[in-house]
């Protein structure tokens, strides 16, 4: 029978707070961390200055990691954070060496866009100095697999490597991976997850002209309040709100688990990958469904034994739309009674970093016995499932199907179980 994947460590940097345990307390009330931000983003140069920012963590803050002071790239100082958290949490940094060797423990960390805001920043100085010479620790920020190579090289870690760079999907393809490697036998350990900062003009602008990101609409009611931007699967839903963050789990084999004495917070049951091969950007109805269904067989349970659909819910009309319509296939007469929410209406789209957060946000879910909510919500007639509506929600727990869909076609699903599983 083959290993069991178990979760001993997880935490989450959000723009909610610099912790999982300030994130999870905003997001079960309701809150968002959304908010206007034109000091940071100069409405004369981006076309949207409302966002989820992390505040008081990377380069040049109160917190500065030393550690990794000359990397100014903010998806590494975030993905280090979340990392030293969570591992910290497993309690392996006193098994090292003497009980677990250091090759025995894989990362896996991923990004979609890496250091974009440093290439930007170095870019404009450049153009001041009017020399084409640049910092050099810009391409060692730049490069996507740099978070993963700081979380090994801060933690300690020797054994296998990898950044799975998969647009919105990255960090679900990364606890995939992760998982792979345990299952295969390559690591007994995996820290996997995903951050990212990706705040550059050219970015913002891109995803407000390609229509995925909320633009400026005049009469919206993000005019007078900005934390109402981001409204998951509701009528007047406009588009993602991008944000940044990281998200980090700890990984182990059960027989890890039971051998070095760790604490399994979650079970990881079951998950599947699969790629549209249809469009750039737009979701493929069937693909999202077969992909989901595929993660539910992959962990040997039935559709009824779901308690919860964390959904990729990215306040889009097409996705939305897309992902309701996949879940009444798969969970018929029962879809309107499922409890399913999107925490993006709290936090934002923090894009490859999304799916990681959110994997850590349902890990905390399972332990605390409740649903958070999808907050701004208003009603949309076509769309009617039970979305948790701006309230969060004490529910039994049992197990949990997560999602992630990203451009290029690339989806991921994920089925948590409670610790007792293990």
């Amino acid at each position: 029978m083959s290993d069991r994947i178990v979760v001993v460590g997880h935490a989450a940097v959000t723009c909610l707070g610099n912790d999982l345990d300030r994130t999870w307390q905003g997001l079960v009330a309701g809150k968002s961390g959304l908010a206007r931000h034109p000091d940071r983003l100069d409405p004369g140069s981006y076309l949207q200055d409302i966002a989820g920012l992390v505040e008081g963590v990377g380069p040049g803050s109160a917190e500065e990691d030393p550690a990794i002071t000359r990397l100014g790239s903010r998806f590494v100082h975030f993905g280090v954070r979340a990392a030293r958290q969570a591992w910290l949490e497993s309690g392996l940094e006193a098994k090292l060496d003497a009980d677990l060797p250091r090759s025995r423990v894989a990362v896996v960390v991923g990004s979609g866009l890496g250091g974009m805001d440093l290439y930007h920043a170095e870019s404009k100085r450049a153009a001041s100095r009017k020399s084409l010479a640049t910092g050099p620790y810009l391409l060692p920020g730049l490069i996507a697999n740099q978070a993963a190579g700081q979380v090994a090289q801060q933690l300690g870690l020797h054994g296998p490597s990898l950044c799975p760079a998969n647009a919105c999907a990255s960090g679900g393809h990364a606890i995939v991976f992760g998982a792979m490697l345990l299952r295969s036998g390559e690591a007994d350990v995996a820290v996997v997850g995903a951050t990212e900062s990706a705040f550059t003009p050219e970015i913002v602008n891109g995803f407000v002209t390609m229509k995925a990101l909320m633009g400026r609409k005049p009469n919206d009611r993000s005019n007078d309040d900005p934390s109402q931007a981001s409204r998951p699967f509701s009528g007047d839903r406009a588009g993602f709100l991008m944000a940044e963050g990281a998200g980090i789990l700890v990984l182990a084999t059960e027989s890890a688990v039971q051998r070095l004495g760790l604490t399994p917070l979650a079970t990881l049951l079951g998950w599947a990958t699969n790629s549209d091969g249809f469009h750039v950007a737009q979701p493929q109805p069937d693909r999202v469904r077969q992909c989901l269904e595929a993660a539910i067989a992959h962990a040997g349970v039935h559709p009824d034994q779901i308690d919860y659909y964390n959904a990729h819910g990215t306040s889009t009309t097409i996705n939305d739309r897309v992902e309701t319509e996949a879940v009444r296939r798969i969970f018929g007469d029962r879809a309107a009674k499922l409890p399913v929410s999107s925490i993006k209406g709290a936090i934002g789209h923090a894009l490859g970093a999304a799916p990681a957060i959110e994997a850590a946000v349902c890990v905390r879910a399972l332990r605390e016995q409740a649903v958070p909510p999808t907050v701004n919500y208003r009603p949309d007639p076509e769309l009617d499932l039970d979305y948790v509506p701006n309230e969060g929600r004490e529910v039994r727990l049992d197990r949990i199907l997560s999602a992630s869909f990203g451009f290029g076609g690339t989806n991921n699903a994920l089925v948590f179980g409670r610790g007792t599983d293990a």
